[in-house]
């Protein structure tokens, strides 16, 4: 009895055991992840290049119990790399990645990230690493004359070129009768004729400036370059040499330096520096903010109202996708198909009835079923629109989804007839005729909603319309992948209609705002569809659809086209605020509908040149103003009409430059460079040179007069002083700007480089006398 009851007792603590620990005699199973800790930190401030150690995390679920087999992202912002970017936790709940930067200084962090938990991070300073290398700024050094100074600028760098603050750095000379240095670096000539080395030391290391004083009567150009005394408003182009010297003649002289790219490649950014010796203050560069939106003035006072933050980038997208369906043969196989195997049969005819495309005969109030995607051949998003009105050379159609409160009748009846009387004929007139793929004789204008619905608050933009590529392709080609199920079979573009009350997207559009946009937007698409069709079905040996970006240059010259057709002005008038607003009060509408938008446009390609291009493959707003001021520029060079410029070049077989080529019939490029001079040059006291004259505008004015806050003109400009080198890097078509002055009787020097020897084959250097 006694060890019975003793089996008892053991067998019942083992039950309770088992109870406390599990039905299987294992522990408590954890939870799903719930909480992610920190269990190791890496090194917080560490040396670039080197490592930061473990960064180790701990999961656990609501109870604190680890989480095993959960899975961890490790990712890095800044220089900081982990390795690996993925780990899964062990028993404990642990994962580890190693930490490491790279060779750039700064923030970085470090997150570890689990499903269904909060994120947990480490932040880390990235800091240089000890000194390797003395650098010392110019490496060469030119002093003309007895008592002259310069200073040098020496830096402790870590292998990376990153600024090293270990030791101080001391300066001293070889020929110590020749030249003093101080221990601020500041060399000065003791006497005339000789050279020696500065040496720039700290911790052991040291670099070298060669000094050379030279003889007497020498300039800073002596030995280097020829002296050019230029008039005002004269210019040298420097191109495959590395000095060039300016003289500042009897009374002082100031210039400007236009660092051109003439690469055609729009992706070939060049680096470059410019050094000036000999010269005096800098004259003030202009100044503007570099960034953030600006804002137009009212017509009268200076209350301001800003521009609209209009969005092309779905726009540009969706001609680049045009462009992918016109490759490889397409245009040529669509062609085939025209007249055949056609799908736009209404289903019935009358007031109410549905129907695919749009026939000849359609009439008010008649309902047919369209395609009002912003895709191409799939994704068709089919609605019913109505026929609002009919003209002689429009259809205008609503969408029956659209919000009420927006256009009414009379307002299609308005855009048919403005349509018809004004941009039909403007556009025909500049560019041709429309091709005809459905037969129909007219020209489709869609107000749907679909547009509105590409952006919504967040976006902070809208979308004005599109013209959609694939209307003009066969739902049904000869081969199969050429296929377009999508398309509607005929001439059409889209709009952006009102949206009052809670909007679409909660962007809410009033009438008054989207009737103030239509017609310059219409002008705009009708290009795009003209282009477009004329390739495909009138210049039949057309292989592609225009490159995208001077497909929207022309589309800009068609919304300033309909601004000087509805103010009365013209081009080459080198019209100015005065013109366009103060004067005119009742016409600044048309500007600021029509024309401002180029003008924001271009204000982006100004405020930093050399960072962007007009031929980019990108959807850059700044290349669109670029383009669009150089296709201005061009056609005001080149006569005293546009004549049939535009025509050539919409007409055109081939693309981008080369379409550039056929309607300026000469190669662009020179002209590139002098547009490029012309926007620091243009309407300049002093300037006669009529191949750096804007013709049409008068930017400096109207940047400085009808935005508000824009003291300046907004050219992004350097000021060039004595002995520091500048560094530019410049895409291809594009420049950088400096500024310099040289003082009464004396010569500048100016030294290009590229990597510190010869510029690079591409760049040119115009000098040009200012003052």
């Amino acid at each position: 009895m006694h060890i019975n009851r003793l089996r008892l007792v053991v067998a019942s603590v083992a039950l309770a055991s088992a109870a406390a620990c599990g039905a299987d005699g294992t522990a408590p199973r954890a939870g799903p992840p719930a909480r992610v800790d920190i269990a190791a930190s890496p090194t917080t401030t560490v040396g670039a290049g080197t490592s930061a150690g473990a960064f180790t995390v701990r999961v656990v679920d609501a109870a604190g119990l680890a989480v095993s087999g959960a899975s961890v992202a490790f990712s890095t912002t800044g220089a900081a790399t982990a390795q690996p970017t993925q780990a899964t936790t062990d028993a404990s709940g642990q994962a580890t990645t190693q930490v490491t930067v790279g060779s750039v200084t700064g923030a970085a962090t470090v997150r570890a990230t689990v499903t269904g938990t909060t994120a947990v991070s480490v932040a880390l300073t990235v800091v240089a690493g000890p000194a390797t290398k003395i650098v010392v700024n110019p490496k060469i050094l030119r002093l003309v004359a007895v008592g002259d100074t310069a200073r040098i600028a020496a830096t402790a760098q870590d292998q990376y070129g990153n600024l090293s603050g270990s030791g101080a750095i001391t300066y001293s000379v070889v020929d110590a009768t020749l030249v003093s240095v101080d221990q601020s670096g500041l060399i000065r000539a003791l006497r005339a004729g000789g050279n020696t080395f500065v040496i720039s030391a700290s911790n052991g290391r040291a670099d070298t400036t060669v000094v050379t004083v030279l003889a007497p009567g020498s300039t800073t150009c002596t030995g280097l370059a020829s002296a050019m005394t230029l008039p005002v408003g004269g210019s040298q182009v420097y191109s495959g040499t590395q000095y060039g010297c300016v003289t500042g003649t009897a009374t002082g002289a100031e210039f400007a330096v236009v660092a051109f790219n003439s690469s055609t490649d729009q992706t070939a950014s060049l680096s470059t520096s410019v050094m000036a010796n000999g010269v005096g203050t800098a004259p003030s560069p202009f100044t503007s903010p570099l960034s953030g939106n600006v804002a137009l003035r009212a017509s009268v006072g200076s209350r301001s109202t800003a521009a609209p933050q209009h969005s092309e980038q779905f726009h540009l997208g969706l001609l680049e996708q045009g462009k992918q369906l016109s490759r490889n043969g397409g245009l040529s196989r669509a062609r085939s198909m025209r007249g055949s195997q056609r799908s736009m049969v209404p289903s019935s005819i009358g007031g109410s009835a549905l129907r695919s495309g749009i026939p000849a005969s359609a009439a008010v109030g008649d309902i047919i079923t369209l395609n009002v995607s912003g895709s191409v051949c799939t994704g068709a998003i089919n609605h019913a629109v109505r026929v609002a009105a009919v003209g002689t050379k429009s259809i205008i159609l609503a969408d029956t989804l659209n919000p009420t409160g927006g256009f009414v009748d009379s307002d299609y009846q308005r855009f048919a007839a403005t349509f018809d009387t004004l941009v039909y004929p403007l556009d025909v007139n500049a560019f041709g005729a429309p091709s005809d793929f459905d037969n129909n004789g007219k020209v489709a204008i869609i107000f749907t909603r679909t547009v509105n619905e590409l952006v919504d608050a967040s976006s902070g933009y809208f979308v004005g319309g599109f013209f959609n590529p694939r209307d003009l392709f066969p739902k049904v080609a000869a081969v199969a992948t050429d296929n377009c199920a999508g398309s509607n079979e005929g001439e059409m573009f889209y709009m952006l209609v009102p949206a009052p009350g809670a909007g679409i997207n909660n962007v809410t559009h009033t009438t008054g705002f989207v009737d103030s946009l239509t017609m310059g937007i219409i002008a705009h698409e009708f290009q795009h569809l003209i282009n477009a069709g004329r390739r495909m079905y009138v210049n039949t040996s057309a292989q592609d659809f225009e490159d995208v970006w001077l497909n929207e240059g022309l589309s800009h010259i068609a919304e300033e086209l309909l601004y000087y057709r509805q103010s009365g002005f013209a081009p080459r008038q080198n019209l100015t605020d005065s013109t366009i607003r103060v004067l005119n009060r009742p016409l600044y509408g048309f500007w600021k509908s029509d024309a401002s938008s180029n003008f924001t446009r271009f204000l982006q390609y100004l405020r930093s040149p050399g960072s962007n291009t007009l031929y980019s493959t990108g959807d850059e707003l700044a290349t669109r103003g670029a383009i669009w001021a150089f296709l201005r520029y061009g056609a005001d060079q080149l006569g005293t009409t546009d004549g049939a410029m535009w025509q050539r070049m919409v007409n055109s077989t081939v693309t981008g430059l080369g379409t550039i080529t056929l309607g300026f019939v000469t190669d662009p490029l020179p002209m590139i460079r002098d547009w490029n001079v012309a926007n620091f040059m243009d309407d300049r006291a002093g300037n006669t040179n009529p191949k750096w004259l804007h013709p049409s505008w008068d930017y400096h004015n109207i940047y400085t007069n009808t935005y508000l806050n824009m003291p300046t003109y907004p050219l992004r400009v350097t000021d060039l002083t004595e002995n520091v080198k500048t560094d530019f890097v410049i895409r291809g078509g594009s420049s950088s700007y400096a500024r310099f002055s040289v003082p009464a009787g004396k010569e500048g020097l100016l030294t290009f480089t590229s990597g510190g020897g010869l510029p690079t084959a591409p760049l040119q250097f115009v000098v040009v006398r200012t003052k």
